[in-house]
């Protein structure tokens, strides 16, 4: 038996099941690692696996023993290239791939904010250039930006910051 052989493959846009499923068809081992994302849908959190690494996945390329050769892995529907330097494909080491099938088994998650304020909540900037000031919660701006009002010239003036650059104050 062989050692692993693993490739960095390139796929389409948002096609990384597909190119999945048709290289296992033709008996390719293939590895997507998955990532639990919270988001908001129609003002509701909740939680969807993504592909940790958009847009790639990986190869066990063994054209000895599944048959598989570059250029058949390469016309795949959903692949786009193999990534390399140049004409040679860049190996991924057997224990990086164990790593990261490791933390996908401990869980890997991604969480915006603990405490996502509703409008009206009196917040705390805690990151940027208006550390410090307290603002006004208006609305989400995107999956991972707020819309906050701050006094400014005793007026309040709208600006967008990321989720994590605020906090809900008690």
């Amino acid at each position: 038996m062989t050692s692993p052989n693993w490739l960095l493959l390139q796929v389409k846009p948002r096609q990384e099941l597909r190119a999945l499923e048709n290289l296992e068809r033709q008996k390719g081992e293939c590895y997507c690692p998955q990532i639990k994302v919270e988001k908001l849908s129609r003002g509701k959190r909740i939680q969807v696996e993504e592909a940790l690494f958009p847009g790639y996945l990986f190869i066990n390329a063994q054209p000895e023993q599944t048959g598989l050769t570059y250029t058949s892995i390469r016309s795949s529907r959903g692949v786009s290239k193999i990534v390399g330097f140049g004409i040679e494909p860049i190996k991924i080491p057997e224990t990086l791939i164990q790593q990261i099938k490791q933390r996908e088994i401990e869980g890997l998650t991604y969480t915006k904010v603990d405490n996502l304020p509703q409008a009206g909540d009196k917040i705390d900037i805690i990151e940027g250039p208006f550390k410090g000031l307290q603002a006004i919660y208006s609305h989400t701006h995107g999956q991972q930006r707020s819309v906050v009002l701050i006094n400014l010239l005793h007026q309040q003036a709208p600006i967008t910051l990321t989720n994590t650059q605020i906090k809900k104050l008690d």
